[in-house]
């Protein structure tokens, strides 16, 4: 694989551990990129944060996070309480569970990875586990500290490796329900379905 690898860690299934290295599977870099610029001299623009009521410009140093807790009213966070809640990291996708492929809503997916074994010695344990998921039609839900977030993951058998698709949490997605709840039930005609 010619990119470089984004996380480094293990799969850890029962007392199976195997080594294993994550790749982006899906880019954006070839995405046409379109900046702000002002029309008369051409100059690229910068963003510019002011205080929403004083219409000031606010200095980097006095720009912080924080958490509105009422209309208008918010709860300073300091760049070091913030670091302090991002969850430790010990590398491992450990799976939780197992379900059918067959069971999988892609409406939960969010970005897909590569997963890939680390070294030579790794492999065997690897090709272990791809086979074994393709050979039930498998698919492990797993959980890590991935970009600093606790993550779910799925992780299925794809061609000659594993392919690892961070998911959205059930608060994340929208219900289907309500997003379709004004389409008619109706019935269509046989024929209209040939066409």
């Amino acid at each position: 694989m010619a990119a470089r690898a984004v996380w480094s860690g293990a799969i850890k299934i029962a007392e199976i551990v195997c080594p294993v290295k994550m790749y982006t599977a899906a880019t954006t870099s070839e995405r046409i990129a379109l900046h702000m610029v002002n029309r008369k001299t051409g100059h690229r623009l910068k963003r510019l944060y002011v205080d929403e009521r004083t219409d000031k410009p606010v200095d980097r140093e006095d720009q912080v996070k924080g958490y509105e807790t009422s209309d208008g009213h918010y709860v300073v966070l300091e760049p070091e309480e913030v670091a302090s809640a991002i969850p430790d990291s010990d590398k491992v996708l450990n799976v939780e569970s197992f379900i059918t492929c067959s069971q999988i809503e892609t409406t939960y997916f969010d970005k897909p990875y590569y997963l890939l074994p680390a070294s030579d010695a790794s492999e065997e344990a690897f090709i272990l586990i791809r086979e074994a998921m393709r050979g039930q039609k498998a698919a492990a839900i797993a959980h890590t500290v991935l970009f600093r977030r606790l993550r779910p993951v799925l992780i299925r058998a794809h061609r000659k490796g594993l392919i690892a698709t961070t998911l959205n949490f059930d608060y994340e997605v929208r219900s289907a329900t309500r997003a379709f709840k004004d389409i008619a039930d109706r019935k269509i005609d046989p024929e209209m379905l040939e066409l």
